[in-house]
């Protein structure tokens, strides 16, 4: 426990930049479900909605193309 707040303390410049989770519950979409459109893994798709990782901006358009939103939809002020 003491480790998982120190690292989350060195953490803290860690911002979510995308919404991309948000938006999947909001248009009732799974990660399964966008990771089969977009012929990639889940594994990459969990990692996107974690903000682990962020997509590339020709897959940040198809994903609001799937979705039918805007790309600032997407993403986080």
């Amino acid at each position: 426990a003491i480790f998982a707040s120190e690292f989350k303390s060195l953490n803290m410049e860690h911002k979510d930049l995308n919404r991309l989770k948000l938006v999947l519950v909001e248009k009732k979409r799974t990660g399964t479900w966008l990771a089969e459109q977009l012929g990639v893994s889940y594994v990459t798709v969990s990692k996107w909605c974690s903000n682990i990782t962020q997509p590339t901006l020709s897959k940040l358009d198809r994903i609001a193309e799937l979705l039918e939103c805007e790309k600032k939809d997407l993403i986080n002020d």
